[in-house]
């Protein structure tokens, strides 16, 4: 139990040591006067040195009494600006939950989709929207890589994430697929904290423009052939794309379930590597054998159906990383195989073509590296085809590619340079090692000026720069002619060595 309160203990303690050092001195004064036989003149001077003391104690005890009661008014102001503080903190604290969960149920009602993503590109807030459209449940969104969530959408927001992250904001549309009905998707990158440089991150918002059903008409349930361009090579429209993939799964084999055969035929084996030759049309380069390897069904063999039907269905549903994967593994393992039968083979340069999905993997460089070394294959025998629309959409993601698997010896090729445009200012920053050029471009130079000079002024840039370049489609002697006075590199084509199965090779 207390006997006195916090504020009254320095008073008390200073008149306790006033009242015993006062009686010390008294007690010395009275000692002196006894053994100095009552001599007026020390009584006088120790009692003016007692009275001194006492005034000096005085003073002391009320300062100390002042400082006292200043400390406690000090202490009494400062304890109620505490309770000031911590209620207004209180009632901050509970009007940002509030605030929280109003904009969480009006987030969560929304039907766009918004997410919060940082640096490094992980999703680290979602409303309800994303969940519905991604299949996903929160623990499965949060703090997840954004591709891992979006999916094949990912690839088409990719191409705006590093501008976003430099503080600009963005705002584009784009079709996703994959839903019975293909929609459209009008984004936009909101930097944040917009006052930041660089920003925390940025929120992503996604809002349906339009849905596209198939129209049921009659003459759109005729079989009619899908829209190609020059090379033969089907044009995605809105339109046509659907009933188009629908048909290439009915004509191979009655594919009800395409997700399920394609996994199937990755599993059981069902897929062949074929080979078509580059041919070098100068000797002194380094690389005299060089193939590209294709890729084909067995049941597209069997059945003579059009090579590579299966890739606009592999691509809807995602597993184009999974096949790249396995022409990769099961390459490098045919060339084991086939060095263990012959000692003196000489592996030649095989050219792999490379998928948006693969270029955008973050695993894809670790892959190869484990294969590489399980297979004791030479890397430099391992040059990797990246097409001239994936570089410009997906740069970045090329750039950080090539820059993982080059130190390893691999080396890369542009596919279909021109294209898109007769520029190489999308190939600054990569380390490539030959240009292909589009085959649109070498079928039209006997016929075409432009195309012709389009051909002579890629092939002098490239030996500028040391890049070599390969012809594609060349299919007839007087093209071929007409590229050796070009000066390009390497042909390709039907004219020069049409594909046959890789087990053929001499």
């Amino acid at each position: 139990m207390k006997l006195l309160p916090d504020f009254l203990r320095p008073r008390w303690v200073s008149a306790a040591l006033t009242i015993v050092f006062t009686g010390v001195l008294g007690a010395g004064l009275t000692a002196t006067i006894y053994w100095t036989l009552f001599d007026p003149k020390w009584i006088a001077f120790l009692g003016g040195v007692l009275m001194a003391a006492m005034v000096a104690m005085a003073t002391q005890a009320s300062k100390a009494q002042w400082l006292a009661t200043r400390r406690s008014k000090q202490l009494d102001r400062i304890r109620a600006q505490l309770g000031q503080e911590t209620a207004r903190s209180r009632n901050a604290t509970e009007a940002a939950r509030i605030a929280e969960s109003r904009l969480r149920l009006l987030a969560d009602a929304l039907p766009s989709m918004i997410l919060f993503v940082d640096r490094d590109e992980r999703c680290r807030y979602h409303n309800r929207a994303v969940e519905h459209r991604t299949g996903l449940n929160a623990e499965q969104i949060s703090g997840r890589p954004l591709h891992e969530v979006l999916g094949n959408a990912y690839p088409l927001i990719a191409p705006h994430i590093s501008e976003t992250l430099e503080g600009k904001p963005a705002a584009y549309e784009f079709a996703w697929t994959g839903t019975a009905l293909p929609e459209t998707y009008a984004a936009r990158h909101v930097p944040y904290p917009p006052e930041e440089s660089p920003p925390r991150g940025f929120y992503l918002l996604l809002t349906v423009a339009a849905r596209h059903p198939p129209a049921m008409t009659a003459s759109s349930l005729q079989p009619t052939d899908p829209p190609t361009d020059a090379r033969g090579v089907i044009i995605a429209g809105e339109g046509g794309q659907t009933i188009y993939m629908r048909s290439i799964a009915e004509q191979l084999m009655g594919w009800d379930e395409p997700r399920a055969k394609l996994e199937y035929a990755l599993k059981g084996n069902q897929f062949l590597l074929f080979a078509q030759k580059i041919h070098p049309l100068k000797r002194e380069l380094p690389d005299p054998l060089c193939y590209e390897i294709l890729l084909r069904l067995r049941e597209e063999e069997d059945n003579l159906l059009p090579p590579g039907g299966f890739i606009p269905i592999a691509e809807r549903y995602g597993m184009m990383e999974e096949i790249d994967r396995w022409v990769v593994r099961n390459l490098l393992e045919w060339c084991r195989e086939r060095k263990r039968s012959d000692s003196a083979w000489r592996v030649p340069l095989f050219c792999v073509n490379l998928s948006e999905a693969v270029v955008c993997s973050l695993d894809f460089a670790r892959f190869v590296s484990y294969e590489l070394r399980q297979h004791d294959f030479n890397a430099r025998s391992l040059c990797f085809e990246i097409g001239e629309p994936e570089i410009i959409a997906q740069h970045a993601h090329v750039q950080r590619l090539i820059n993982e698997l080059k130190p390893l010896g691999c080396r890369f090729t542009v596919d279909a340079f021109g294209s898109v445009k007769v520029s190489f200012t999308h190939l600054k920053g990569l380390a490539v090692d030959f240009v292909k050029i589009d085959g649109v471009i070498i079928q039209n130079i006997l016929r075409d000026p432009a195309a012709l000079a389009q051909t002579r002024a890629i092939n002098t840039v490239c030996g500028k720069v040391r890049l070599r370049t390969v012809a594609e489609f060349v299919e007839t002697d007087e093209t071929l002619d007409r590229l050796r006075e070009v000066g390009v590199d390497y042909v390709q084509g039907f004219g020069i060595a049409r594909p046959e199965p890789l087990d053929n090779l001499s």
